[in-house]
């Protein structure tokens, strides 16, 4: 793991690298976190995003929901972070027909905390294999 001020996104073990501002935080490929997942550290907080299943060969889009949020754990627990930190979640689907089955794990692990969320239906991912993908962001209470 590193800390740099360039945005690096791990995709099947080659690092890309494009300037941004502010500081990014990456988890090594070697992370079960997905193909792609990148932390950017925020004010006051985290932002993952491109979250996917590990290994989504053949597995169902619950399924994918499930390992990629069990990797999404994992990361948020290697910055001090838990699932309860969670303030807004995004969901990138390709099929929404199959979303609803996501549901029992999507309250599962957020209806205790109810945080803001977004879904939004992509056409189709850089692995065709992917059928769901999240974005987890940390803030700062605002109370």
């Amino acid at each position: 793991m590193f800390v740099t001020k360039e945005k690096f996104a791990v995709h099947t073990g080659t690092a890309l690298c494009f300037p941004v501002m502010g500081n990014i935080v990456q988890n090594s490929a070697g992370h079960r976190s997905g193909q792609h997942a990148r932390v950017d550290r925020t004010a006051g907080g985290i932002r993952i995003s491109g979250l996917c299943a590990p290994r989504p060969e053949g597995e169902t889009i619950a399924e994918q929901c499930r390992t990629a949020l069990e990797a999404g754990a994992t990361l948020l627990a290697d910055y001090g972070y838990s699932m309860q930190d969670v303030t807004r979640v995004t969901y990138l689907v390709s099929d929404t027909r199959d979303f609803p089955s996501c549901f029992p794990t999507l309250r599962h692990v957020f209806s205790s905390i109810s945080p803001s969320v977004t879904l939004m239906w992509v056409r189709k991912f850089s692995n065709p294999h992917v059928k769901i993908e999240f974005e987890l962001g940390v803030e700062p209470d605002q109370a």
